[in-house]
């Protein structure tokens, strides 16, 4: 050999050799991999109340075989309802309810009904797998919550006299089972129970934070009235209210109630901002086929005013 010239050793053409075939196997595979449509079946919330089904926008899975592609797809499912069950835990809430899924091969036949050994014990342990995952909204929902008292020290300003006078009017609730020092406020002229007419506002602190200001109405009555709206009049200003769930209830020798108990959002602050200044005010509540008109109280307009009074003298951003 002269100098200075370079040859290629046995071993040096093995390993290229080695290398050659698994780019080969690989190429192959990803060549044999066929394209699956996954398409969601979900629940979603309607704005006029209860729930629409709908199909979701098809997804896209690779996969070798039938098989592969359903279990795939079953997983897909499985992230959906582990988030939406973390979801109804850490918010209280959910828009979109998964209900099933379809899934299309090549040729947009449908296989969602595939049979191969050991489907069920193949789906259970996706199942485990899936809901032993930690509660990742929670997480959010606690790192936020500590950004927000984290914030609150440093900024909110507190009128600790007015806090003192209007505690006076309110029924002050601890949670027994939260670790952060939670309390419900609720004002004494609100119902105790479900069974009575009302309309009124409530909050909570967490740690001294207030926060989720809400709104609840409840109907009580001989008959169903079955509402999904309600319309204000109030001082001769209307405004429109959609609760997203309206819950019943009956009992009482024949009597039954209706209710809703929503957290305000920005959209809603302004009919809070009227009711509680207003010098006169009704409300009608629209069903299915009838509708009932019921005047507001000066005791209910003081029990929304005063709560929104605490909630601001306590620190809360209305």
């Amino acid at each position: 050999m002269e100098n200075g010239s370079k040859t290629s050793s046995p071993r040096n053409f093995s390993k290229l050799a080695h290398l050659f075939v698994l780019l080969l196997i690989v190429m192959a595979s990803c060549e044999n991999k066929k394209s699956y449509s996954y398409v969601e079946i979900v629940d979603e919330e309607s704005l006029f109340g209860g729930y629409n089904r709908k199909e979701k926008d098809a997804e896209i899975i690779k996969a070798s075989s039938d098989t592969s592609a359903y279990l795939e797809a079953y997983q897909k499912f499985c992230i959906s309802l582990k988030v939406n069950k973390d979801m109804q835990t850490s918010l209280g809430k959910t828009y979109s309810i998964p209900k099933s899924f379809k899934l299309y091969d090549g040729n947009n036949n449908e296989i969602s009904g595939i049979i191969f050994l050991n489907k069920e014990v193949r789906e259970n342990e996706i199942q485990e797998r899936i809901f032993a995952l930690k509660n990742s909204v929670q997480e959010s929902v606690d790192r936020n919550k500590k950004e927000q008292q984290e914030s609150f020290v440093k900024t909110a300003t507190v009128d600790s006299a007015k806090v003192t006078q209007l505690e006076k009017s309110f029924r002050i609730k601890k949670d027994e089972f939260s670790n952060n020092n939670k309390k419900w406020y609720r004002h004494k002229s609100a119902p105790i129970y479900s069974n009575a007419n009302g309309l009124y506002c409530y909050f909570m602190t967490e740690n001294g934070v207030p926060d989720n200001f809400r709104l609840r109405l409840q109907y009580y009555s001989d008959d169903w009235l079955f509402f999904s709206r309600v319309q204000f009049s109030i001082d001769g200003k209307a405004y429109e209210y959609i609760p997203t769930n309206v819950e019943t209830d009956s009992g009482d020798g024949g009597y039954i109630w209706e209710w809703f108990d929503e957290a305000v959002s920005a959209s809603d602050k302004e009919l809070i901002n009227a009711l509680a200044n207003a010098k006169s005010a009704k409300m009608k509540l629209i069903g299915r086929q009838y509708y009932d008109t019921k005047t507001i109280s000066e005791g209910q307009i003081n029990g929304v005013k005063q709560t929104l009074e605490l909630y601001k003298a306590m620190g809360g951003q209305f």
